[in-house]
C-alpha cells in the first residue's frame, strides 16, 4: 500500500461500528494527527471519544455534533469546521421503523440517513476548498445486487433524472414493493454514482466509494424495522461468519482505511467484494454492474440528488 499521511480526518457516524473502528485504526497507525468524530448524539460521542483514547493511548480525537439526516445541522456544523485532509462518510442505516416515509426535504428516511447530508457536507467542503486530499463514501455490495442479502439490483428503463428522483422520494420502491435491503441498496447505488460524477468534476481530490463488506458488529440491525432487525441481530449475523459471508469489524474497518490511505485505489471508482461475494479482496464494482461506470448515468443520478440537496431548492420550498 502506498500509504498517505493525513493531518486531519473527519468521520461521520463515528461513535459506533465501522466509523469508530476506522477512527481507532487511524489513531493506532498514526495516520492522522487530528480525528474529528462527527455524531448526532453528543453524549454517545463523548463516551466514544473516551473509549478511543483509552484503547489507543492517543489524544487526537475531537467531537463534532452533526446530524446527517438534517441538512441544516450539517450546514451549521460546516460554518465552524476547519479545513480537513480526509473525510469518511460512514453515517447511515436502514431508515429506521419507516424507511420509505418521507422527510420534510421530500426524500425517504433511508435516503436521508445515508446520502442527503453527506452530499451537502462533501460538496460544500469542495466548493470552499476545505478538503485537500481524499473522501471515502462507505458503500455496500447491496448497490450492485446481492442474492444472499435479498437485495435486488436497481433496473430502470433509461436511468433518467426523473427515474432517479422516483428512487429518492420512494415512489419506485413503493410501486415495486421492495424490501428494506433493496431500498438500502438503491440508496447506496445512487451515492456511488454521485461520488463518481463528483470525482470527474474534482480531479485534484481523490473521491471514491468503498464497501466494508459483510461486517459483524456494526449495529446495523438497530436501524431496521423491528422484526427484520431481530432476525438480522439474533439469527443471520451470528451465523454469517460460519457461512463465509461476513468478517470482523476490524476487517471491515481496514477496507475503509485502505480507501482513505491507499493512493492506488483510484478516484471515481466503487470498490467492494468480488462478484457473488460479500467479503474478499477489494475490486472495482463496475465490471459486475456496468451502469456504475457510465458517465451519463452518474450525471443523471447527481442531478436528481441535487434537486433535493441544494440550498436554492430549500429556499424555494420555504418561500412556497
Amino acid at each position: 500500500m502506498d500509504q498517505q499521511k493525513l493531518g486531519s480526518v473527519l468521520i461521520t457516524g463515528a461513535n459506533v461500528g465501522i466509523g469508530k473502528e476506522v477512527a481507532r485504526q487511524l489513531a493506532v497507525q498514526g495516520a492522522a494527527s487530528r480525528i474529528y468524530l462527527a455524531c448526532r448524539d453528543d453524549r454517545r460521542a463523548q463516551a466514544a471519544k473516551l473509549d478511543l483514547e483509552k484503547s489507543t493511548g492517543k489524544r487526537v480525537f475531537t467531537v463534532v455534533r452533526m446530524d446527517l439526516s438534517d441538512k441544516e445541522s450539517v450546514r451549521a456544523t460546516l460554518k465552524e469546521l476547519p479545513s480537513i485532509d480526509g473525510l469518511v462518510m460512514n453515517a447511515g442505516g436502514m431508515g429506521g421503523p419507516s424507511p420509505l416515509a418521507t422527510t420534510p426535504d421530500g426524500v425517504t428516511n433511508v435516503f436521508a440517513q445515508n446520502v442527503l447530508g453527506h452530499v451537502v457536507l462533501l460538496e460544500e467542503l469542495l466548493r470552499s476548498g476545505r478538503l485537500s486530499t481524499v473522501a471515502v463514501y462507505v458503500g455496500s455490495e447491496a448497490a450492485r445486487g446481492v442474492k444472499i442479502m435479498n437485495a435486488k439490483r436497481l433496473a430502470l428503463p433509461t436511468s433518467s433524472v426523473d427515474e432517479f428522483v422516483g428512487v429518492i422520494n420512494g415512489e419506485h420502491a413503493r410501486a415495486n414493493k421492495l424490501n428494506v435491503i433493496s431500498c438500502y441498496g438503491e440508496t447506496k447505488y445512487l451515492a456511488a454514482l454521485w461520488m463518481s460524477a463528483l470525482a470527474r468534476a474534482n480531479p485534484s481530490v481523490r473521491l471514491l466509494t468503498v464497501s466494508p463488506g459483510g461486517t459483524r458488529g456494526t449495529n446495523a440491525a438497530k436501524n431496521m424495522p423491528f422484526l427484520i432487525g431481530q432476525f438480522m441481530d439474533k439469527v443471520f449475523m451470528p451465523i454469517s461468519g460460519v457461512l463465509g459471508i461476513s468478517h470482523s469489524l476490524e476487517e471491515g474497518g481496514k477496507r475503509i482505511v485502505s480507501g482513505l490511505l491507499d493512493a492506488k485505489l483510484q478516484s471515481g471508482v466503487f470498490y467492494g467484494a468480488p462478484e457473488g461475494k460479500t467479503i474478499g479482496p477489494l475490486v472495482p464494482q463496475s465490471p459486475i454492474f456496468a451502469d456504475l461506470a457510465r458517465p451519463e448515468i452518474q450525471d443523471n443520478a447527481a442531478a436528481a440528488i441535487h434537486q433535493f440537496s441544494s440550498l436554492e431548492q430549500t429556499r424555494a420550498g420555504e418561500a412556497a
